[in-house]
């Protein structure tokens, strides 16, 4: 009788300080979620009243200093880019920013003849949306993409939705650093040589794409907001490899800029994409590159 209630109690025990365990562990994670996600409120720019959004993937992110625009303007500016993002991801990330963003006058979307190919940018992107999970959209679309384990592991284990990437720019956004840049030149005669070989990737816009992007000017026209569609210069070499078709987007986005009275249309590639100086690789920019580019953005934006 006396080892059967000596064994109740240590079993007792046990479930007491497991449930302890459990709860601590439950408390830390919720912990260090809500820290890693507001840090990344701050880095994107979400949850604020800011009125200036530049949205898009690392083309835009290496192409536009934030900074710069805030210092010169006098206003915050959200940035809210993320590598090798679509069309859909883009529309996520613009309904976060109209949900979030209450302020918002004008949101600038960076646009580029590849966009609606559906191809040649990251598969996993969704993955990087993991910290918005408890966003019921973004849930969803997670839901969609990732493996039945992948996804309830990061549902319940919330700092497993935290990558190195994700975890840097979290507290990039606590810091108030937005550096990100490629130094370094074209390396024109590799690029010119992958060109010759089919080597590149192929400019195919598909409907569906073009269909969801017109959706997302008319959802965010509806909240009487202004858009530019920025296009940040590619390398003229990169752009002539499909001179037609890479004219045709162009000749696409300034009929986009003829339907919409609060849309303009605002291409870089004139004027710098045949400085193989400016960039990094065939669609990436320098910090050289960037230093112009912003500049120039900066004065459309003064007049």
């Amino acid at each position: 009788m006396i080892k059967k209630e000596i064994s109740n109690k240590l079993f007792k025990d046990y479930v007491k300080k497991g449930l302890l365990f459990l709860l601590l562990l439950i408390v830390l994670d919720n912990g260090v979620n809500y820290f890693l996600l507001n840090g990344l409120y701050k880095y994107y720019g979400l949850y604020t009243d800011n009125e200036i959004a530049l949205v898009g993937h690392s083309h835009l992110m290496l192409g536009i200093d934030k900074v710069k625009m805030e210092k010169e303007l006098n206003v915050i500016v959200s940035k809210y880019t993320r590598e090798g993002v679509n069309i859909v991801e883009r529309d996520l990330m613009i309904d976060q920013l109209l949900k979030s963003n209450q302020q918002l006058e004008l949101v600038v979307y960076a646009v580029d003849a590849w966009m609606f190919t559906g191809e040649g940018l990251s598969e996993n992107s969704y993955k990087q949306f993991y910290p918005f999970m408890g966003e019921k959209t973004i849930n969803d679309y997670v839901f969609e993409n990732a493996t039945f384990g992948d996804f309830w592991q990061h549902q319940i284990i919330k700092s497993s939705r935290y990558n190195e990437g994700l975890v840097s720019g979290s507290f990039r956004g606590y810091l108030k650093s937005w550096d990100n840049l490629k130094v370094g030149i074209l390396d024109t005669v590799a690029l010119n040589s992958d060109i010759k070989k089919g080597d590149f990737r192929k400019i195919v816009s598909i409907k569906e794409n073009r269909k969801i992007f017109e959706n997302t000017l008319k959802k965010i026209t509806k909240k009487n907001m202004k858009i530019i569609l920025l296009y940040v210069p590619t390398s003229s070499i990169y752009n002539n490899a499909e001179v037609g078709k890479f004219n045709s987007e162009i000749t696409y986005f300034k009929s986009i800029e003829s339907k919409f009275s609060n849309i303009k249309f605002l291409d870089y590639n004139e004027l710098y994409s045949a400085n193989a100086d400016l960039f990094y690789d065939r669609i990436h920019l320098n910090p050289e590159g960037q230093k112009l580019v912003t500049a120039s953005f900066i004065e459309y934006l003064k007049k």
